[in-house]
């Protein structure tokens, strides 16, 4: 009887210990690659200022007054000056970065092409609320602003996800900010 429960025992723990995965860390980037991501994520970020400047400019457009939608214009103007400054530092790192397999160099030509094309919507972006703000264009924002907000957002999130495939296949890792490895499902 007692070898019996000790089979049983022991085919119970082998089978817990065989569905343990070990995790480890990721490899630390070198100096090139690290370099790398923090240019491309500094203006990344800066391209949440405009989505926050987008959301601001939709939330209560129909009620809001004419004070607060050119302040909105103005904000969003600001937000697509900022990415527009910040753009030319990504995009040299981004040309400077070591791509040494065809796909690395492929991807990387995907994301300076993203990139020009982002800069022209965000100057577009620029210029038209660069208007919109003047004294007295309110009613424009009101009819107009939406459409051109949506348009940068749109430009936005396709360079995201150009900017995501690259820094996959750089073998750059980006995680939030406090985030933890999660252990592998099985």
């Amino acid at each position: 009887m007692s070898r019996w429960y000790l089979v049983v025992f022991l085919s119970a723990l082998t089978q817990s210990l065989a569905a343990q995965t070990v995790v480890r860390p990721e490899p630390a980037l070198d100096a090139g690659r690290a370099s790398l991501r923090d240019a491309l994520l500094q203006f990344r970020d800066t391209l949440s200022h405009i989505d926050a400047a987008a959301s601001r400019l939709q939330r209560d457009y129909r009620q809001a007054s004419p004070a607060s939608l050119l302040s909105r214009a103005r904000v969003m103007r600001e937000a697509c000056a900022r990415s527009v400054r910040s753009l030319p530092a990504a995009r040299k790192a981004a040309l400077a970065a070591a791509a040494t397999t065809e796909m690395r160099m492929r991807r990387r030509g995907e994301l300076v092409g993203a990139m020009d094309q982002l800069q022209k919507h965000l100057a577009r972006c620029e210029s038209d609320f660069a208007a919109m703000s003047s004294p007295g264009e309110a009613e424009r924002v009101r009819g107009y602003g939406n459409d051109r907000a949506r348009r940068a957002l749109t430009a936005t999130r396709q360079y995201e996800r150009v900017l995501r495939t690259f820094l996959n296949a750089m073998g750059i890792k980006v995680t939030p900010l406090g985030a933890r490895a999660r252990p592998v499902a099985g």
